[in-house]
């Protein structure tokens, strides 16, 4: 088509310097505009110096060269864009060779694309079903393989890398890459889910917890709800992988006995699925006052955590100081928001005797308190009201 276009651009009806453009867009066949998106070029008409383009929304769209030249990018034959427009159905069976099919998406992207628009470019018209489920076990397979770098965080891309890495060597590349202890520890959680995949465990495990436990000493007065959640990884990390504890290591009583502590808030800091591990171990690190700690923190914590509380001191045999706490909060009209909304959607057997009208009253009390102190949370309205 080359020779067409500077027959063209001689003649005039095209300037030479669109020559090159226009060959580049006719051999791709495909190409992008900036409003109409993706078009598959048709015809390529010399007599009348146009092109017949197919857009979403706009088949058939005939287009001046010298236009087209300008407002138009060519986008290769083995883009997910071309291969998707030329044989859609030879792109729906490679889906079920995820690897093969990312591998084209991220090429297409020029190496890596975040998950957002991996899904934009294959959903609906390739992946017809359970997206969610067909993504899942791509990232599975992805960690894995030595070619694909899988972020952490899902604004972040993913990307296709020529040269292989092994999952071991990426993972340690991500934990020494991240900025702070509590990122270190989001890696630490990928490390635990690869430990069966890992080359040498060992090694790997004593570089991390290495790592970590300067980080966790320089963490537990200023940050005591970070280094707790260290320990905990640091701990799983060296159960998994059989290593030998550090001598001095800091441990998640020193971190519960320090001046200063409050439970409440130091749980509220920790994430839901930590809360029932961190009980255990300041049960473990005030073996005599614990179950009065917890009893004293329930009307200060929220719903969710009052519930962990609560699991702890039945689990413990202890439910009767539970309850003792409970109805005097409750006859007293003491009990907060967050703790009656935890009751009023547990109602088990265990507390037949303390559910009658009086918490309902206290219910009440505790959203007339709730509004005058100006507080914007209406879960337990909003509870009352859906709840038959």
């Amino acid at each position: 088509m080359k020779e067409e276009f500077e027959k063209l651009a001689a003649a005039g009806k095209i300037e030479g310097r669109h020559v090159a453009a226009l060959t580049h867009l006719a051999e791709a066949g495909c190409c992008t505009h900036r409003s109409w998106g993706f078009g598959r070029i048709k015809t390529v008409d010399t007599v009348f110096a146009r092109f017949t383009i197919d857009f979403a929304g706009k088949p058939g769209h005939p287009m001046d060269l010298a236009f087209a030249a300008e407002s138009l990018k060519p986008v290769a034959k083995d883009h997910i864009l071309a291969r998707k427009a030329t044989d859609l159905d030879a792109v729906r069976h490679l889906a079920m060779h995820h690897l093969d099919l990312i591998k084209i998406v991220l090429n297409s992207f020029g190496g890596k694309a975040t998950t957002d628009q991996i899904q934009q470019v294959l959903v609906p018209d390739v992946i017809t079903s359970d997206w969610k489920k067909w993504w899942e076990t791509a990232r599975r397979e992805m960690k894995k393989d030595g070619h694909f770098i899988v972020p952490l965080k899902k604004t972040e891309p993913v990307v296709y890398q020529a040269q292989e890495m092994s999952l071991q060597d990426r993972l340690l590349t991500d934990f020494r890459a991240a900025k702070g202890l509590k990122a270190r520890v989001v890696v630490v959680a990928e490390i635990l889910k690869a430990d069966s995949d890992l080359k040498d465990r060992t090694a790997c495990a004593n570089e991390v917890i290495a790592a970590l436990n300067p980080d966790i000493v320089s963490h537990q007065r200023t940050q005591p709800a970070v280094a707790l959640e260290a320990i905990f990884a640091r701990d799983e990390l060296r159960e998994a992988t059989g290593t030998t504890p550090v001598a001095g290591e800091i441990s998640a009583a020193q971190v519960w006995l320090q001046d200063g502590i409050r439970l409440g808030p130091l749980l509220e800091a920790i994430p839901a699925v930590k809360h029932y591990r961190a009980l255990e171990s300041f049960k473990q690190a005030n073996p005599e006052k614990w179950q009065d700690v917890l009893r004293g923190a329930l009307n200060h914590v929220s719903a969710k955590l009052a519930k962990e509380i609560a699991g702890i001191l039945i689990h413990s045999g202890k439910l009767d100081l539970l309850k003792e706490s409970l109805a005097r909060l409750i006859n007293q009209h003491g009990a907060s928001s967050e703790l009656l909304l935890w009751f009023g959607k547990e109602r088990t057997e265990d507390f037949v005797d303390i559910l009658g009208p009086e918490v309902f009253r206290a219910m009440l009390t505790a959203m007339e308190r709730d509004q005058f102190n100006e507080k914007r949370s209406n879960r337990l309205r909003d509870f009352i009201l859906e709840d038959q």
